[in-house]
């Protein structure tokens, strides 16, 4: 009994002491635990953040694209409303020379036409001439 009585008082000495050796591990573990958290809590914040960022990036990459897309749609519309303006105006350049041109022609072949009718005029009347001066002669001999 005596044996019993002094493992109860040993153990009755070790309970305080595991107690607080108890103690000091679930407050150790506690403090681990909430590092941990608050650890995992900035991590997470970070990722966000970073996240956030590479988001906000990405669309204004996405909008710079869609203003130069924009820009060169306009660009090209531009020259293209430019080249066929161009075209439009060569076109009636080329009209308006061929206008002048064949009113060069059609003077030039009324000239031709009125030279030839005068040379064969001036024919006529040379042949009539000398048909009378032929005639005339032959009623002379």
């Amino acid at each position: 009994v005596q044996q019993l009585r002094q493992e109860v008082s040993v153990l009755r000495d070790q309970i305080p002491k595991e107690k607080l050796e108890r103690q000091t591990i679930c407050h150790q573990i506690v403090n681990d635990l909430t590092q941990l958290r608050s650890d995992h809590i900035k991590g997470l914040d970070e990722i966000k953040v970073s996240f956030g960022s590479s988001l906000h990036q990405l669309n204004q990459i996405l909008q710079d694209e869609m203003r130069d897309r924009r820009a060169q749609d306009s660009l090209r519309d531009t020259r293209e409303a430019t080249e066929k303006s161009e075209r439009i105006s060569e076109a009636a350049a080329i009209k308006n020379d061929i206008g002048k041109h064949k009113q060069i022609f059609n003077g030039t072949r009324e000239d031709v036409y009125t030279s030839i009718s005068n040379i064969t005029h001036d024919i006529e009347m040379i042949a009539t001439a000398l048909s009378k001066a032929s005639y005339t002669k032959a009623g002379l001999n």
